[in-house]
């Protein structure tokens, strides 16, 4: 073997970044096998790199890349080693080989020039290439994952803001990572009303998006069957309670809206959102717990109004927990007062301030959880 071990790991790396695109484990694996003989070939003698696929107890051949055109395909189907002895490396009937599995169904095979190593050798350098292989195809499944949930998650937030009479409406959900757990929904309802929901299910990436997903679904449907407001919150309850991720839970803040202002409401262990008219600054806090913990939990149901000139703000705690290079949090009392200066702005402009002035208190820095705002105003 000519090639030290840093330059050889660089050159694994190098194939397999080169074999990197969209597809399945077998398209990589086709991609991956002219890259090994790209930059492994001459430095470490291979003849040829093989994949073969083992289908119905016959191992056919995919992809062959080199020198040669020896067919190894009745051997692999006759010896094609278990899993567990893979990687592996010896003799063949064409000279000495190095093997390892992509997935349960494809093997590559590495094979020596004459004379070029030994067994052992051989092994030394089909192992960190296999490991090096599960990573990636590892790192691919999660990303598959991630594109899942981030297709969840959008599929969750309505398409638009359904008009309520006079009422100024806008929402705005920013995820910490590719994905979330934060939502907000508009929910139309019969006569002139509207329901609106803030939540915040626990965790990130895929299972906080099928859990924000069942909160939707659970909530609308709910509300389709007219359910009163806390008998919808109570089932909703019991449905992510059984849902069997024990660790997980939902805060939400769900009310139902009418064009004259009136505003009933459940707070489900949410921080409570922000009332402002012109007697000050009232927190909406009725309800219960949160969602999940306790099947049996009942829930109260509150009530406030939307005088002309007011405004309502429903926010997660990623809003009020925005921290500063120096750790501060954003916290309620600049919320409050940032309320105060935008409260006769437009609602869809306030809560474009609004993430300009979070990204500017955190110095630009990453937001460490998810931030979602609903913004609701009742001009004079």
């Amino acid at each position: 073997m000519s090639l030290d071990p840093k330059l050889r790991y660089r050159r694994i790396e190098q194939a397999i970044d080169g074999a990197g695109g969209p597809g399945s484990p077998r398209r990589f694996a086709e991609r991956l096998v002219p890259r090994l003989i790209a930059e492994l070939g001459e430095p470490e003698r291979l003849a040829c790199a093989q994949l073969f696929e083992r289908r119905d107890g016959q191992a056919r051949i995919l992809r062959h890349e080199g020198g040669g055109a020896a067919d190894l395909g009745t051997w692999a189907a006759d010896a094609w080693p278990p899993a567990a002895d893979l990687p592996w490396a010896g003799e063949t009937p064409s000279g000495l080989a190095a093997l390892f599995p992509i997935g349960a169904e494809l093997l590559v095979v590495l094979r020596f020039a004459p004379g070029a190593c030994t067994v052992a050798e051989g092994l030394a350098l089909v192992t960190p290439i296999h490991y090096a292989v599960s990573q990636q195809l590892r790192h691919r499944e999660l990303e598959d994952d991630f594109e899942q949930a981030r297709a969840i998650q959008t599929s969750l937030l309505p398409a638009g803001v359904p008009a309520l009479g006079d009422l100024d409406l806008a929402a705005f959900s920013r995820p910490a990572r590719k994905v979330g757990g934060d939502l907000y929904d508009f929910v139309p309802l019969e006569g002139d009303a509207l329901g609106i929901a803030v939540a915040d299910a626990s965790g990130h990436g895929l299972p906080a998006a099928l859990q924000a997903r069942d909160v939707v679904t659970g909530l609308r449907m709910g509300v389709e069957r007219e359910f009163r407001l806390t008998r919808t919150i109570e089932k909703l309850n019991r449905v992510i309670h059984r849902s069997g991720l024990t660790t997980r839970f939902v805060s939400m803040v769900y009310a139902e809206l009418e064009r004259n202002g009136n505003l009933f409401y459940v707070n489900a262990g949410h921080p409570p959102p922000l009332l402002l008219d012109d007697a000050g600054f009232h927190e909406l806090t009725v309800g219960g717990v949160l969602l999940g913990p306790y099947p049996d939990a009942a829930y109260k149901m509150g009530f406030a109004h939307l005088d002309r000139g007011a405004a309502l703000l429903l926010y997660t705690d990623g809003v009020i927990e925005r921290e500063a290079p120096g750790g501060e949090m954003y916290g309620l009392e600049r919320l409050a007062a940032w309320l105060g200066a935008h409260r006769d702005e437009p609602a869809a402009g306030a809560l474009e301030d609004l993430t300009r002035e979070l990204d500017a208190f955190a110095g630009g820095a990453p937001a460490s959880d998810d931030v979602t705002a609903m913004f609701v105003r009742r001009p004079q």
